[in-house]
């Protein structure tokens, strides 16, 4: 039945509409086309968007949020960089200069978190008097002769930094001025750490990242940081900031085509039985065994070969592609969790060739002699195989799977579907503000100098290479939750938080997105009729434009100018579903994660500073083991740049309105769906907080009230 009703605020398929209506939603397609397009040129071949259309913008709203998360940012950068100049000019500053800085600081934080709410104008104003700031600062020590250079950088780039915030709000930050501020040369000891405490003395005034807060319990090792124990490392690859790379190993050929065969795994790590066994402490079990009962993993990073470290400051970076060996022990010796099992690290190789001399096989016991009798090689590859997990978190986890892959998805359905479209009405929530902040980004992070060829190792032309080698291997149906962990031979692991709790909210997301498709497709026909659906579906996978790969549950048509349909609603529940995933859930597991596990450097940094150790390599102390971490000045870069990135949550997921009496959906037959979906959200919610309840670290990040409709930081 057509609608012929003009204005009406229910959405509507093409074909439901009067003929009249249907030219007029012809019209607004052909005008939106001329404001969504693509480019290539930037990072080819992935398709962005070619600029920000109107309506893209980041909101009033937003960017006071952004500035509320700015304050204590900058607090804590000013405190730290003060505790710098207290340690180098002690005794050539008059006592009250430091005083009256602070006081100011504290003035301006509270007067900006009273007036949070108030118009962007208010907002600009106080940051004018924080942008001021370092001229107070500079004012108070002009005269002193022996102000080094690198000090006298911090106070013209912060002053920099701090004004351009007041132009172009929260990607200010990003951008290389806040590291360049720190030096513009370097003596080797004035930024290098005295102690490891010095990285723990960057959270001056922000809270304690997880490493730094979790308790140690009985069941821990005793001596040691929390952060550096074997269950930690093993946890991180099931419940810390990048769960993406473990994969099964599988004695034979599976459907799991992605897990990894022991037989290849040891032409490249040759690990022996009695190396095997002397970790585990067990000698009734052989690796092929093991492999067989779907205990063993791998985070395998050959992505690296031939990756390129870059330099900072005259630097060199370092970028190995390691290996390291898991095992699920069902009854795992002391110092790892007590109850049904744990992920046990067995072996790291941090090449992925084996010379007995230059890339020697690492274990906790030193069993496969590497002259690493005091442990602190073992640290060191723990440390390299978190870094380069950071690494590729950064590039490809997060920017390239959910930023990168959610863009050119707005672009499509912006040039495709029409704004009385049921299906652009439910994704625009979960699109809000992704074009600009990834504009906004790009112009920030994949640029020379900029954040990611500073607190990430690789060049930056190597960064742009691991994104462009991730997104051409990119199918879409592999993604799908449902197949992901079954192909990566995951599945079977008896615990996995991250998979756990997002196959839950898939599952709601699924169940919402289907009581919405089926409410306006009453069957498949209804989907292979809707004309609008059809040229959105092709412009997806089309290489001219969005390029989308792997989407098997399209039928060809034969016809060149629309080579695919899609006729089923089940599938069209699938990628819808997929879709607000990705914006959803997706992003918030790899994006919230930064802060907590990703800002302690001596646990994980982005960045390596010395060549792997090799089997003569000598480590006699942890005071030895500072020499891979980074500088203070690169570290307080990575804390500030986390905290700014995990402090910022625009709306929560499943709520599409600030105010629930002006509801979003004004179908009174999708009010209820939308109801539904809180509830299931809100008993997902209880159920992980249950689950965080036993185990030995609480998993955030899937936590529905943490996580935002979009990908909109």
């Amino acid at each position: 039945m057509k609608n012929t009703a003009k204005g009406s605020d229910y959405p509507t398929l093409p074909q439901n509409v009067s003929s009249e209506q249907q030219e007029q939603r012809k019209f607004d397609l052909a005008l939106a086309r001329t404001s969504y397009n693509y480019m290539r040129t930037y990072l080819e071949p992935l398709p962005l968007s070619a600029d920000v259309p109107e309506g893209e913008n980041f909101s009033i709203a937003y960017e006071a949020k952004v500035a509320e998360t700015f304050i204590p940012l900058a607090e804590n950068f000013k405190t730290v960089v003060m505790d710098f100049l207290e340690r180098e000019l002690k005794g050539d500053l008059p006592d009250d200069v430091f005083a009256g800085i602070e006081k100011s600081y504290e003035k301006l934080a509270h007067e900006m978190s009273l007036n949070i709410c108030k118009d962007i104008d208010n907002l600009k104003a106080f940051t004018q008097e924080l942008a001021d700031l370092p001229k107070k600062i500079r004012q108070a020590i002009d005269g002193i002769v022996n102000l080094p250079k690198d000090l006298e950088k911090m106070f013209t780039g912060l002053e920099e930094v701090l004004g351009e915030f007041l132009k172009s709000g929260v990607t200010a930050f990003l951008k290389s001025t806040m590291i360049d501020m720190l030096r513009d040369h370097k003596d080797g000891t004035y930024l290098r750490p005295k102690s490891i405490d010095d990285y723990a003395n960057l959270f001056s005034v922000l809270p304690k990242p997880t490493a730094l807060t979790l308790e140690k319990k009985d069941w821990m090792p005793q001596q040691g940081d929390v952060w550096d124990h074997d269950w930690f490392f093993g946890y991180l690859q099931i419940g810390g900031f990048n769960t993406t790379n473990l994969l099964g190993v599988k004695a034979q050929p599976g459907t799991d085509t992605q897990a990894v065969l022991l037989a290849d795994l040891l032409k490249k790590m040759p690990l022996t039985d009695a190396m095997f066994q002397s970790v585990i402490q067990r000698d009734d079990i052989s690796l092929q065994q093991a492999a067989q009962q779907n205990r063993l993993y791998v985070c395998d990073y050959a992505q690296f070969v031939g990756a390129q470290g870059g330099k900072v400051h005259g630097e060199q970076r370092y970028l190995p592609a390691p290996i390291a060996l898991f095992y699920w022990n069902p009854e795992p010796p002391q110092g790892f969790p007590p109850g049904a099992g744990a992920l046990q690290p067995i072996a790291i190789q941090l090449g992925q060739t084996f010379d007995a001399e230059s890339t020697p096989i690492f274990t906790p016991n030193d069993c496969a002699n590497a002259d690493d009798a005091n442990g602190f090689k073992w640290k060191i590859a723990k440390f390299i195989t978190n870094s380069i997990c950071a690494v590729q978190h950064e590039s490809v986890a997060h920017l390239g799977a959910c930023h990168l892959t959610v863009e050119p998805i707005v672009v499509a359905t912006h040039r495709q579907l029409t704004a009385q479209h049921p299906l652009m009405k439910l994704l625009l929530p979960h699109f809000r503000f992704t074009i600009e902040i990834n504009d906004s980004a790009l112009h920030s992070l994949i640029i020379p100098g900029g954040v990611v060829a500073t607190v990430i190792g690789p060049t930056i032309e190597s960064t742009r290479q691991l994104l462009v080698k991730a997104w051409d291997a990119w199918r879409w149906d592999e993604h799908i939750p449902d197949n992901l962990f079954k192909l990566r031979g995951v599945d079977a692991l008896p615990d996995f938080p991250f998979r756990d709790d997002t196959l839950l909210l898939w599952q709601a997301i699924k169940k919402f997105v289907s009581a919405y498709v089926k409410a306006y497709y009453p069957d498949d026909l209804s989907v292979a009729n809707d004309y609008e659906v059809q040229g959105w579906i092709n412009e997806l996978v089309s290489p001219l434009y969005a390029g989308f790969k792997g989407l098997n549950g399209l039928s060809a048509t034969g016809n060149p100018d629309a080579p695919f349909r899609l006729d089923s609603r089940d599938y069209l529940i699938d990628i819808v579903s997929h879709i607000i995933y990705i914006a959803g859930p997706q992003h918030a597991s790899v994006n919230y994660a930064q802060f907590p596990l990703m800002t302690y450097s001596p646990a994980v940094s982005g960045t390596i500073y010395h060549a792997p150790p090799q089997k003569s390599t000598v480590i006699d102390s942890a005071e030895d083991c500072m020499k891979w971490y980074p500088p203070l000045d690169i570290a307080l870069y990575i804390v500030s740049f986390g905290y700014l990135l995990s402090g910022i949550q625009f709306d929560t997921l499943g709520q599409y309105s600030s105010n629930p009496r002006v509801p979003y959906f004004t179908d009174p037959k999708v009010s209820e769906f939308v109801l539904d979906f809180q509830e299931d959200l809100a008993g997902i919610e209880k159920t992980i907080r249950q689950r965080n309840r036993g185990r030995p670290m609480p998993y955030q990040c899937q936590l529905p009230s943490m996580i935002p409709n979009s990908i909109s930081i």
